[in-house]
């Protein structure tokens, strides 16, 4: 059964900065990727990306992410330039509409472009068809109903302190094992936002008033990236808020 966008949202908040430590641009695209894999296993709704000094990094980020996204039939129709140059490195995405046959399959649901479904001799008029006759291969209209990935939007840091869904992956927080009540009546009633500091670290000095919480040991020191925070906040999260 194909997943479904979340009841409520479960959105993260991350530096630009947090990919500035990569110089080859062949590791940088794997760290992206593996990102973006990660947060739609974890249905996540959006990734607010904070702005840094490097605009073209967020270029960068928002245009992986996009090509990520599409359905491999699909990326054809993506220019390829040089900040796709490494796009063959990407990991798949296992999400609705990427994961089909090569063949019309009754019962499939395909996402189109150009009357495109990625099928020989098949065309639609759409942007969501259901295979209703694999011989024939025809097709009717159908809603997009399931969860395609994660919506990435560039803010402001200042933008940060104005969620009213907003928690904190910090070391200095409390066990959310101890606080799952808590999680789930928020995310219940608002969603969640996480938030995930810079790799130089001291985002709670800068919101000291955000609920945080410690999600990992060690968290915030030399041997404990970002990223691995971010991924080892959203293994537990999901697990308590599920």
């Amino acid at each position: 059964m194909f997943p479904f966008p979340r009841s409520h949202p479960l959105n993260v908040i991350i530096y630009s900065n947090l990919f500035e430590l990569h110089k080859n641009f062949s590791l940088l695209n794997l760290e992206i990727s593996s990102m973006i894999r990660t947060l739609t296993v974890y249905r996540v709704t959006r990734i607010y990306l904070v702005k840094g000094r490097d605009e073209r990094l967020i270029k960068l980020l928002k245009k992986i992410t996009y090509y990520s996204l599409k359905p491999p039939y699909l990326k054809k129709y993506v220019k390829l330039d040089n900040d796709l140059s490494k796009a063959g490195l990407l990991q798949p995405v296992n999400v609705p509409y990427h994961v089909v046959s090569d063949i019309p399959v009754e019962g499939e649901i395909r996402k189109s472009e150009m009357n495109d479904l990625g099928l020989k001799g098949c065309k639609s008029f759409y942007e969501y068809s259901l295979i209703i006759d694999s011989e024939d291969c025809k097709s009717i209209q159908y809603a997009g109903i399931f969860y395609e990935g994660p919506i990435i939007e560039v803010i402001d840091e200042k933008r940060v302190s104005e969620f009213d869904n907003l928690i904190m992956a910090s070391r200095s927080g409390v066990s959310p094992l101890s606080e799952m009540r808590l999680l789930r009546s928020l995310y219940q009633r608002k969603g969640i936002t996480l938030l995930v500091g810079p790799p130089e670290g001291g985002i709670k000095r800068k919101f000291p008033s955000i609920l945080s919480f410690n999600f990992l040991e060690k968290q915030g020191v030399s041997n404990v990236r970002s990223m691995e925070a971010l991924f080892a906040s959203l293994t537990i999260l999901n697990s308590i808020i599920n």
